[in-house]
């Protein structure tokens, strides 16, 4: 079982209720989804960043023992081609839970009339059991991951 640490400071959104299909019919992974309410997109595990969608509001992380985690940064946001996103690391680098990924501009996509909810998806196949309840702060558990050919 492995705890996945919030990427951002927000209101705590059900997957089932983010408007994309392919996240709230879970068809990449199970997950949560956060509001962001502060610009930090943080590791929410330690891990080695497996793939850094152009822009940053997209990004892969996969840890030692073979957790795959996707946070993406909004919805629709591949469409801004990066306009909005800094990012601080690279595909290829080792991170730490808590360490600083991506900064958003919230007004920038406030004004554009972004969907900021951001899915926070395991990829890899795990159960998701959820820690986190209506906010949540980056760094602090949002949820439990286990693997479903295990008990807990």
């Amino acid at each position: 079982m492995t705890t996945v640490a919030s990427p951002f400071t927000g209101r705590v959104v059900p997957l089932e209720m983010v408007n994309d299909a392919v996240f709230a019919e879970k068809v990449l992974g199970d997950g949560l989804a956060v509001h962001p309410t502060e610009p930090d997109v943080v590791a929410p595990v330690d891990g080695r960043i497996e793939k850094l969608f152009p822009g940053g509001h997209g990004i892969a992380i996969e840890t030692a023992a073979g957790l795959q985690v996707l946070i993406h940064v909004g919805l629709e946001t591949v469409h801004l081609r990066g306009e909005g996103f800094t990012t601080f690391v690279e595909e290829g680098d080792e991170v730490t839970v808590g360490q600083k990924l991506v900064s958003v501009d919230l007004q920038f996509m406030d004004e554009r009339g972004v969907d900021m909810d951001s899915p926070v998806v395991v990829l890899s196949g795990e159960r998701v059991s959820p820690l986190a309840r209506d906010t949540v702060s980056a760094g602090a558990p949002l949820f439990e991951a286990t693997p479903e050919d295990r008990d807990a």
